[in-house]
């Protein structure tokens, strides 16, 4: 090869390894850290990578106060609970209930509501303080206040005799800046989960969801799952819900709708109205930014970001079929649902996207349409193994209550009780194919 060939082939070879680097960052998220849950899925087009990039900027970035000569990101609250989607999701990750300083972490919000139905069915908002906590707010307004938690030891052990701790939280709000809560006021916590494969999650067929349906536990195995029916304030009628920890949202437009809403104070379309009760005048008369604050084609864009969001890899290990037995023989697939086919597409969510019971240690005792205060979504187990990579923490279930997945399992009762008992009664070695096998999801 002449001199000529060689720097014509080594021109080329930089030139296709620029493009394949430049393709391979074009289809995952500039995040910081781990990355896991930030990949793309493969058939996005040009329009639609940019459209996705511009979602990610909505998304990634703090929305401000209004007005503002940042008109794309300001409307900022009047009450909020974070400055930006990411600050609760980082990483495109799952939020912790708790700071470095032990005070409550923004990514975990409370729902609030009293005795009665929203004119839709869902629950019926708080009067005072509306349908969401919010202890931020803008310098003209005041915050509604603060909360707390404490966690109440409480011991066992398996019948191998090696013992755990669970811990129970107790919350306490101060400072309520616009009296007190109404006396039958009903609060759950919530804490930010992973975004990554909702928008899969999101084509799963209605058939396919309703093939898992038992609620008069016909084969009598102690498992009758069903589906919630809500309100979709995108589609203007009640639709089954996937999203959130009762499935209380229909779609991704609708769950981020009511993220902008809930979390940030921003008005859309669905949710046009501030998050202000008739009883807080400084929130009421604030300045906005606009009506809405943001608008169908810029939250048509972190739409497309959320549902371009590729399930989470599975990284397969040396326990991962042994694993995956001692999870069948515990009967866990029988809510966490192993797999479902899209298109020519199978995915392996791990969830069944419906409501169980799962007794009355996880029981926030608030209904949302047709869940009860018992009953909870089945979440999707994929990813489980990546979240200490990606947020720096192991904490499980609706409030992060559970510091690890051993505890997260142990928490569970009601329908799940037969698989929480199989598990204490698993032997060391068991437990550890089990969780090796979690952790590669």
């Amino acid at each position: 090869m002449n001199s000529f060939s060689k720097n014509l082939f080594f021109t080329l070879v930089l030139v296709l390894t620029f493009v394949l680097t430049r393709t391979t960052l074009a289809r995952t998220l500039n995040v910081t850290g781990a990355k896991d849950f930030s990949h793309l899925l493969e058939n996005l087009s040009s329009s639609d990578l940019a459209k996705v990039k511009a979602g990610f900027s909505l998304f990634a970035k703090g929305w401000v106060t209004a007005p503002s000569s940042t008109r794309v990101r300001d409307g900022l609250g009047p009450l909020f609970n974070a400055v930006s989607c990411m600050s609760c999701h980082q990483g495109m990750g799952r939020g912790k209930p708790q700071k470095s300083d032990l005070s409550i972490d923004h990514s975990l919000l409370f729902r609030l509501s009293v005795t009665g139905k929203s004119p839709h069915g869902g629950p019926l908002s708080e009067p005072t303080y509306g349908g969401q906590f919010q202890p931020r707010s803008i310098i003209s307004v005041k915050s509604e206040g603060q909360v707390k938690v404490e966690y109440i030891e409480e011991v066992g052990q398996f019948l191998d005799g090696e013992k755990y701790s669970l811990r129970r939280p107790v919350y306490s709000f101060s400072n309520l800046a616009y009296g007190a809560f109404q006396s039958d006021v009903l609060i759950s916590p919530r804490i930010a989960p992973h975004v990554a494969g909702l928008g899969l999650l999101e084509k799963i067929s209605r058939e396919s969801l309703l093939a898992n349906v038992d609620v008069a536990d016909v084969d009598g195995d102690g498992i009758s799952g069903r589906v919630n029916t809500v309100w979709s304030p995108t589609h203007k009628k009640h639709m089954i819900g996937r999203f959130g920890w009762k499935a209380n949202q229909a779609t991704v437009a609708d769950q981020n709708a009511g993220a902008f809403s809930g979390d940030l104070g921003i008005t859309s379309m669905q949710l046009p109205n501030e998050s202000c009760s008739s009883l807080q005048f400084d929130c009421a008369s604030s300045l906005t930014g606009g009506a809405p604050e943001i608008n169908k084609k810029l939250l048509g864009y972190v739409n497309l970001l959320i549902s371009s969001i590729d399930a989470p890899r599975v990284i397969k290990n040396e326990f991962y079929t042994k694993g995956l037995k001692v999870f069948r023989k515990m009967q866990c697939q029988k809510c966490h649902v192993e797999s479902f086919k899209i298109g020519e597409r199978e995915i392996r969510p791990y969830s069944d996207l419906l409501l169980h019971d799962l007794g009355e240690r996880l029981a926030d005792k608030r209904s949302d349409y047709l869940a009860s205060g018992s009953e909870w979504k089945t979440p999707p187990l994929w990813g489980v193994g990546k979240q200490s990579s990606v947020n720096g923490h192991t904490n499980f279930l609706h409030d992060g209550r559970a510091r690890n997945l051993t505890e997260a399992i142990l928490w569970h009762g009601g329908e799940a009780s037969g698989s929480k008992n199989a598990f204490l009664g698993l032997s060391s070695m068991e437990r550890k194919e089990l969780f090796s096998f979690l952790n590669s999801l």
